[in-house]
């Protein structure tokens, strides 16, 4: 089969010929992969920037597809059934584990996940444990399907943030990539209209108004003259791009008793600059979110709810693109002319 592999030793990616995978494990799943989302984390990892596998692998963590085989005990899905997967691993005994905080487990977690340290969806199947794979929602199709892991990941991050926060609450996205988009689609659908989104790319701020959601959509500096002559000031501002500046002003705008959620990925080496005083005196909060722990059944139930209004991928900002033009893909995230690339495997299979 093709795959698109990365060698961590020196940075190279290519599409090679590698065996399929077969069944090992009583829990195996076989999926034939549809969709695969290339996301913000890849780019951290083909850069060295984020940890990953030691050894040559096959990247990809946000994929949906169809089920070809299945281990003897596995129960919740069969030969034929629509899926996404969710690239968590578990070991089911740590303390982590057992105080439900799995996705901190001391042999899992995000640096351990399908698609960083495993195996994962950048290719024509993968191999996978049946814990992890959900079955979709009839009207979800297989190309929207690839977008319940991110999307799982703004519902642990809903829950982190401020939920339940009352309809009013004056909101800040900063950051329009993909994340920002669906932190945008996700909060409209909940009802909430007083958002606004902050992101440097003109680009980028077009595409997020394409989903039409009334949001203010404005420049970094924009957001400076309105804190200035507007007196903007946010309940909660939630980091989607990772950039210490926009982190640095999200904090910066915060009100009395104000949240701040990082959510967008960061390299380790990254830094800003906070005054403890300022969080004492506003008695503000600072909250991080990783992953997806429980939320991701719940991300089936949003998007079931979502359907086509959100999940658009022109409205995203999605373009498709075949994996072996995976060239063209990266360049298209370098110059920030989509908020996602998503690649386009088995598309055949919807």
């Amino acid at each position: 089969m093709d795959a698109l592999r990365f060698d961590p030793a020196t940075k190279g990616l290519g599409v090679e010929k590698i065996p399929i995978p077969e069944i090992q494990n009583d829990d195996d799943v076989i999926v034939e992969v549809a969709y695969s989302g290339l996301c913000g984390t890849d780019l951290h990892i083909f850069k060295g920037e984020f940890p990953s596998s030691k050894v040559k692998y096959t990247p990809g963590h946000e994929y949906s597809g169809i089920v070809r085989a299945v281990g003897s005990e596995v129960k919740n899905v069969k030969v034929g059934d629509r899926v996404a997967c969710d690239p968590q691993r578990w070991c089911t005994t740590c303390k982590y584990c057992f105080t439900a905080r799995y996705h901190h487990c001391v042999e899992g977690g995000v640096e351990n996940a399908t698609g960083i340290r495993h195996d994962g969806g950048f290719a024509q199947f993968s191999r996978i444990r049946s814990r992890v794979v959900h079955k979709l929602p009839d009207n979800i199709s297989l190309k929207q399907g690839a977008l319940a892991e991110p999307i799982s990941c703004v519902i642990w991050g809903l829950d982190r943030g401020f939920l339940p926060a009352p309809i009013g609450t004056q909101i800040l996205l900063t950051g329009a990539g993909i994340i920002g988009n669906i932190w945008t689609a996700v909060l409209h659908h909940l009802g909430h209209r007083n958002v606004t989104v902050v992101e440097p790319s003109e680009i980028r701020r077009e595409l997020n108004k394409r989903m039409d959601t009334g949001y203010t959509v404005i420049s970094p500096d924009e957001l400076t003259q309105r804190v200035k002559n507007e007196n903007y000031a946010a309940d909660v501002a939630v980091d989607c791009s990772g950039n210490p500046r926009a982190i640095e002003q999200a904090l910066s705008t915060l009100t009395y008793q104000g949240k701040l959620q990082i959510f967008g990925v960061a390299p380790p080496q990254a830094r800003v600059s906070i005054s403890p005083y300022e969080i004492f005196r506003k008695e503000l909060t600072i909250v991080g979110s990783i992953i997806n722990p429980w939320s991701f059944p719940r991300a089936l139930g949003i998007m079931e709810a979502m359907s086509d209004r959100y999940l658009d991928y022109h409205k995203l900002g999605i373009e498709v693109f075949k994996l072996k033009d995976y060239q063209k893909a990266l360049a298209v995230l370098d110059n920030s002319t989509a908020a996602k690339v998503v690649f386009a495997i088995n598309p055949n299979l919807e």
